[in-house]
């Protein structure tokens, strides 16, 4: 009897009995669902910001526009992202991996948000301080899940397009020994992290301005967990507890700005 193409990609010679056969993933197994799991989380990243305005529509300021001044800061720190990035890619992309460039870069995110939080403050003298901290925080938050949706969009199509790279990727994660639902997963845990942590620092620095030199060693905290987390190997990555410390930056966070908020209210 002949094996067909299954049984033989797979090594089985009997047809009927599979017991005790564990397969790994085929290619076009994991291409499916790593597609079908970025569908879902590009869907999932912008119901968070729809969550998170709904959350804090109680404690909407005078004016809407002090959400588009976090758009503006948002967009700052992207700015300073990008500039960080060219930087590297044309001098020395050891730099990358450099904790001094994450200091630099958490350095430069804290200026603009002091910054932005002071030009708020003389433009709304009246308005609470509280309210205008998470609103200038959650308009930061949005540009970064903004970002990760159009990153999350573009990868998903790129992937069902058939291509060298979609090829490559797959490849290499199935060498790797890499799940798709790790992979979605770390993303999804990334971007909770900086939503938790955009609010969350906004708020205590708007609260206490002494309190930015904490933000930014919070901000590098986070930087540095990324670093050791990519220097595993990517199939031991989603179960080292360096995955987790961004959110659990971002939580703790997010955690104290709460606690200054309660302590504020008469």
């Amino acid at each position: 009897m002949t094996d067909t193409p299954a049984q033989a990609e797979h090594g089985c010679t009997d047809p009927h009995d599979h017991s005790g056969h564990d397969h790994p993933p085929t290619g076009a197994d994991l291409l499916r669902e790593l597609v079908q799991g970025l569908s879902i989380l590009s869907l999932v990243i912008p119901a968070l910001g729809v969550v998170l305005l709904l959350v804090i529509l109680p404690m909407a300021p005078s004016t809407p526009v002090v959400l588009a001044l976090g758009l503006a800061l948002g967009a700052g720190h992207m700015l300073s992202l990008v500039a960080t990035g060219l930087f590297v890619a044309r001098t020395r992309k050891q730099l990358a991996v450099n904790p001094g460039l994450q200091a630099v870069r958490s350095a430069v995110e804290e200026a603009l948000r002091v910054a932005t939080i002071l030009l708020a403050l003389l433009l709304w003298p009246t308005d609470l301080r509280g309210e205008l901290g998470v609103w200038i925080g959650a308009g930061a938050a949005l540009v970064w899940m903004a970002l990760a949706t159009a990153q999350t969009v573009a990868t998903r199509r790129r992937l069902n397009r058939p291509s060298e790279w979609a090829e490559r990727t797959v490849a290499t994660m199935l060498a790797e020994r890499v799940s798709a639902r790790s992979t979605v997963l770390m993303r999804l845990l990334d971007v909770l992290g900086s939503i938790t942590f955009q609010v969350g620092a906004t708020v205590l620095v708007i609260l206490t301005p002494v309190l930015a030199i904490g933000t930014f060693v919070l901000s590098v905290a986070s930087g540095l967990s990324t670093l050791v987390l990519h220097r595993r190997a990517p199939a031991d990555r989603s179960a080292s507890p360096w995955a987790y410390a961004p959110l659990a930056i971002g939580l703790i966070t997010l955690a104290l700005a709460v606690l200054g908020l309660a302590t504020m209210t008469p």
